[in-house]
């Protein structure tokens, strides 16, 4: 219990005596630690983006006129019953025409024309939105089966198709480039790391080697560099998580302008999975420092 306690003392000493040294090291730690943060708001910031885009497309399928509006509700309530749907509209014929005038109130030869048909020429539509994007040729596909085809007359899915193609695409690369760069932050940061280590236990050179010739133990040596590299690395973590929390809280606000309204997803993204992040990440500092403190220390004590 002695040795605990002199071990556990002479860790904060280091600390004290090399105070600059601890700092720097801190902000090394801090610097890995905010650039995976960083990359991984960036990342769901993207993500939050096509999933925007993703909402703003529609398939409208048109059906033929003279279509029974029992038709249309039953296909619209089929469609619901499709998990890949996220919401369908219905439009009547009648709507249809409505909104159709008012399309064209300053066109006086289409209501003219419009005006001498005897019956409505358009039919109700169904306004579909997919939960992803990839599910629109499912639902298409599916509505399309014997019993709705023959009142079918288009949709609207061939005009989007590109687009839908042209984000799935956009969505799979971003989600690919940010997991590379998180990786390759988080490898650079824990090297980072791993030199700021060394260079601070370098420091202690001459004073681990008298402690050696006076016969003090390699765990007596090494316990107190390994219990300063965690002291350092909670500390770093505390200050990230300070830092992070308390950047979003002012940058979120200002980012609402950018989509239009729409919750960035920031605040939503590190409160929700926070603690399983910064856990992961606290055990990984954690884990390197002891490790490294060890090995650094041990090389000076076998010279």
């Amino acid at each position: 219990m002695i040795t605990a306690w002199r071990i556990f003392k002479n860790s904060w000493k280091h600390i004290g005596r090399n105070l600059w040294i601890g700092l720097a090291t801190v902000f090394v730690f801090m610097t890995a630690l905010v650039s995976v943060n960083v990359l991984l708001g960036a990342n769901v910031m993207t993500t939050r983006v096509i999933s925007l885009l993703e909402q703003r497309i529609d398939v409208t399928v048109t059906f033929q006129p003279q279509t029974p509006e029992a038709v249309l509700n039953q296909a619209r309530f089929y469609l619901l019953s499709l998990p890949q749907t996220a919401s369908v509209s219905l439009v009547t014929a009648d709507e249809a025409l409505t909104q159709f005038r008012e399309r064209n109130k300053g066109n006086t030869k289409v209501l003219e024309a419009l005006n001498e048909l005897d019956a409505n020429p358009l039919g109700g539509q169904l306004i579909l939105k997919a939960k992803r994007s990839e599910d629109y040729a499912f639902l298409l596909s599916a509505v399309q089966n014997p019993q709705y085809a023959p009142f079918i007359k288009s949709s609207s899915y061939d005009d989007h198709k590109d687009a839908i193609a042209k984000i799935q695409i956009f969505g799979r690369n971003v989600r690919l480039v940010g997991a590379v760069l998180v990786a390759l932050f988080a490898l650079f940061g824990l090297l980072t790391a791993f030199n700021a280590i060394r260079v601070a236990i370098y420091t202690h050179r001459e004073e681990i080697a008298i402690m050696r010739l006076v016969g003090a133990s390699s765990m007596f040596i090494r316990g107190p560099f390994v219990l300063e590299g965690i002291w350092l690395a909670f500390l770093s973590i505390a200050a990230t998580v300070g830092l992070v929390f308390g950047s979003i809280q002012i940058i979120e606000p200002h980012l609402l302008t950018l989509f239009d309204g729409n919750d960035p997803g920031l605040i939503a993204f590190f409160y929700n999975q926070g603690l399983s992040i910064f856990s992961i990440q606290a055990a990984a500092i954690i884990f390197l420092s002891a490790l490294v403190s060890w090995i650094a220390a041990g090389r000076y004590i076998r010279k």
